[in-house]
């Protein structure tokens, strides 16, 4: 192609010029035509350049757009490669869930923890099968032996076979309880801020620096789980849902941070008490029906910035929420409802009233705290201080 532009170029520029030495005769017609020859000869040479450079630069064009779609197809390759490896390791480790062996359960649960933290976009995913499995039917208490009544009538041999099989249950409920644990552990502890004000100290706070396995962004589903000793002080999550769970033992909420929603609706809190001292509820707290024990229900320093429903809830201990204060006005897409425990209710901070904190140690709001006579919050008291405050005014 280069050299058809070359020679086209010549034929061109010398039929061109040769043409103006018609009309020259002798000595100047032979000069004229020989200087015609160079000219072409020069524009051949030009064009032909021109031609090779642009010759090089598609070259380089198609060099590099191969490029492209190699790397482009290398990535792809690369991609699916990946997601197949993680859709094998999340197999293999959903299956070990699902074996008779508690050390293969706990390799499974270990396994869909270093997944999560590898690859983000798949925590939640981990997230739910940890729900799921803590939702599976589970009973607190270890299986009972035989009574002494019905082991009476049995011979020596049955005597001990039926002690050897009461041992095998309460192994085996052992191993189950350690499993069960072991997810609670692996679950809450990337949910755990840090409990550190950051930069700024106002609520909610950031997660400390210090927490990089902190997962931002969860949601849990944790409906009529049997949950032991459950820890989620200083824990933070989108939303959560712990409808009808049972809380065997502690359950600590202190400092916990309920972004959207948080649902408690027929919650039973059995041995221990609900704790949420310091805790922030985001759009909506719900407590329909929650059985807090026998126990105080302790709220102090809490923080409630939505729709609020404490209907039917039981106390049988009695319950706290000195420093708790109310968010005025809330988001009123989600309706306009705060209804608190039997004998509590809200107030306004009168003109030169500052709103109290908890000590300095359980509290996380800024030592400054809001100005006096703040409109934005409300403090929570019982309805007995709040009667009397609106009839001295």
């Amino acid at each position: 192609m280069a050299g058809a532009l070359v020679s086209a170029a010549i034929a061109v520029t010398m039929w061109v010029m040769l043409a103006q030495t018609d009309s020259l005769h002798g000595a100047q017609r032979a000069t004229a035509r020989i200087d015609a020859i160079k000219t072409a000869l020069t524009v051949g040479a030009g064009t032909g350049g021109a031609a090779a450079l642009l010759l090089a630069l598609r070259r380089q064009w198609l060099s590099e757009h191969t490029h492209i779609r190699q790397v482009a197809s290398d990535q792809v390759a690369e991609f699916d490669a990946s997601e197949r490896r993680i859709t094998e390791l999340y197999t293999a480790a959903t299956g070990q869930l699902g074996s008779d062996s508690p050390p293969v359960r706990l390799a499974g649960l270990y396994a869909l923890e270093r997944l999560a933290q590898d690859h983000s976009a798949h925590r939640q995913t981990v997230v739910e099968v940890y729900c799921s499995y803590l939702r599976m039917p589970f009973s607190p208490t270890p299986p009972a032996s035989l009574p002494e009544s019905e082991l009476a009538g049995l011979s020596v041999s049955e005597r001990a076979a039926a002690s050897s099989a009461h041992q095998a249950a309460r192994t085996v409920w052992e191993q189950e309880r350690v499993v069960r644990i072991t997810a609670q552990r692996i679950l809450t502890q990337h949910l755990f801020t840090g409990v550190s004000h950051g930069p700024d100290p106002a609520w909610p706070l950031n997660p400390s620096p210090e927490e990089p396995k902190f997962w931002p962004g969860i949601d849990l589903d944790l409906t009529g789980a049997v949950l032991l000793d459950f820890e989620f002080a200083g824990r933070r999550v989108e939303s959560a849902t712990f409808e009808r769970c049972r809380f065997v033992g502690g359950a600590n909420f202190a400092y916990s941070e309920f972004i959207k929603h948080a649902n408690f609706g027929g919650a039973r809190f059995e041995e221990g008490s609900g704790h949420f001292m310091s805790a922030w509820f985001g759009l909506r707290a719900m407590f329909l029906g929650t059985d807090f024990g026998a126990k105080e229900a302790v709220f102090d320093g809490a923080t409630f910035t939505g729709m609020t429903f404490f209907e039917g809830a039981v106390m049988g201990g009695g319950a706290s929420f000195e420093a708790a204060r109310a968010l005025t006005d809330f988001n009123r897409s989600w309706g306009a409802v705060r209804q608190l425990p039997e004998g509590w209710t809200e107030r306004a901070l009168a003109a030169d009233e500052v709103m109290p904190l908890l000590e300095q140690r359980f509290s996380r709001w800024p030592a400054t705290n809001l100005p006096p006579g703040s409109e934005a919050w409300t403090l929570i008291v019982p309805e007995s201080e709040g009667n009397a405050r609106a009839t001295s005014n």
